[in-house]
């Protein structure tokens, strides 16, 4: 049995593949937004000059952006022209590249930092940056990195307080670093509480989603405040379901491969859905058969009952279904069931990265052979079902024992009636 680690890792990948496409999106979205507005940005200048150069009004006052600024600008407009395109090209995401993308706009946002000094009045724009630094720290949250979110916070410390302490404004310099250090710390500690809350709730939906294939929604929840539940080893006392469609090789022989895929994703959920009614575990889908277990990973002491209700509301969800796909004439189907109980060891097996919960014994093995005896439409339980369920609630005549392949005495097996 593998490791407790190994069940979430399974969700930590499927969590990390997400995570990476979304990260590609969203910088793609900030790329092609900031492009937008610097390009706005520069056009505006650029009308506010022309007309200023022709004497219409005066312009050129003492907010007007040097020309230094409009460098560092247009280069930041060409690098993330640049990191669109890249990533328009080259959409698969590696573990550099959201350090590579902070670090370029660090860089970015120190040129026009250091353009600021030639304003008119530099005490003003001394601040001016520290709204863009903040703004980049928030950005390399859409990410779901919180490193990302540290590196940002680490270089904007270090990019604002280099250029600005170097700049000509001492003692302001001084002061103003201080209070934009602050802010600094804030937003990246507000990033990164909220980046870490994302990522939890993203990954316990991507948990979720997976126990919500396989358990009911009863378990799912009680899983997931103890996952240890489906880790454990131990055997358990359980109550095996298997269910196959009578002459279904013959039947797909005659039709379409769609034609299958359409019917069994037509049959399977109404199955599933009553087996998680009444608190039932899928295992799993073999080919047309449905295997399902009562008793694992929660055991109940009516899970015989369980079992036997939900097999008697299959063969009535079956009829339903031949019902509605008669008026299409569609050839109808016939379901027979073989329930088993018994011990057996319930848990993940596989590996790292790929796992499946399972149960294994010989408990398994005798509902299928119980299931292959049975008729088209009939329900079979074994003994121990039998002397499990409820006396008197189920309608049970026995049959002969039915020979099982490695069982050295038959298996005495009952039919399950329905309700008078």
């Amino acid at each position: 049995m593998p490791p407790p680690a190994a069940t979430p890792s399974v969700s930590t990948a499927d969590f990390e593949r997400r995570r990476q496409a979304r990260e590609t999106a969203n910088e793609q979205v900030v790329s092609g937004i900031v492009v937008g507005v610097l390009a706005i940005l520069l056009g505006t200048e650029l009308f506010w000059s022309d007309l200023a150069a022709v004497g219409f009004g005066n312009f050129r006052g003492e907010f007007e952006i040097p020309v230094q600024v409009r460098w560092a600008t247009m280069a930041t407009l060409v690098c993330h022209a640049c990191l669109f395109v890249f990533l328009r090209l080259r959409p698969r995401s590696f573990a550099a590249r959201k350090y590579l993308i902070v670090g370029m706009r660090m860089a970015c946002l120190g040129g026009v930092c250091w353009g600021e000094w030639y304003s008119p009045r530099p005490e003003f724009a001394l601040m001016v940056p520290t709204a863009f630094f903040a703004l980049v720290i928030v950005l390399a949250g859409l990410s779901y990195s919180r490193s990302a979110v540290l590196c940002a916070g680490g270089l904007a410390v270090a990019t604002y307080a280099t250029v600005t302490l170097l700049g000509p404004m001492w003692p302001l310099s001084l002061r103003a670093t201080g209070l934009a250090t602050q802010v600094f710390i804030a937003v990246s500690v507000v990033t990164w509480h909220i980046v870490s809350t994302m990522r939890t709730m993203t990954a316990e939906a991507v948990s979720n989603e997976r126990l919500s294939r396989f358990f009911s929604p009863e378990i799912a929840a009680r899983i997931a405040t103890e996952p240890e539940i489906t880790v454990r080893a131990a055997e358990c006392r359980v109550t095996v379901l298997f269910s196959d469609i009578s002459g279904f090789t013959s039947m797909a022989s005659h039709m379409r491969p769609q034609e299958v895929v359409d019917l069994l994703n037509a049959y399977f959920p109404r199955m599933v859905q009553i087996i998680f009614k009444h608190g039932g575990t899928l295992e799993k889908f073999v080919g047309d058969a449905v295997l399902a277990v009562w008793g694992a990973p929660v055991e109940r002491l009516d899970d015989a009952d369980r079992a036997v209700t939900a097999a008697l509301e299959m063969q009535a969800a079956v009829n339903e279904f031949n019902a509605a796909r008669a008026p299409r004439g569609e050839a109808p189907i016939s379901v027979h069931i073989g329930i088993a109980s018994g011990l057996a060891a319930a848990g993940y097996i596989g590996t790292d990265s790929y796992i499946q919960y399972a149960v294994i014994g010989d408990t398994t093995n005798v509902a299928s052979r119980i299931c292959s005896a049975a008729g088209p439409g009939e329900i079979l339980v074994g003994e121990e079902t039998r002397s499990r369920i409820s006396p008197g609630v189920f309608r049970l005549e026995s049959l002969p024992p039915i020979a099982a392949k490695g069982k050295d005495q038959p298996v005495p097996v009952h039919r399950l009636r329905p309700p008078a």
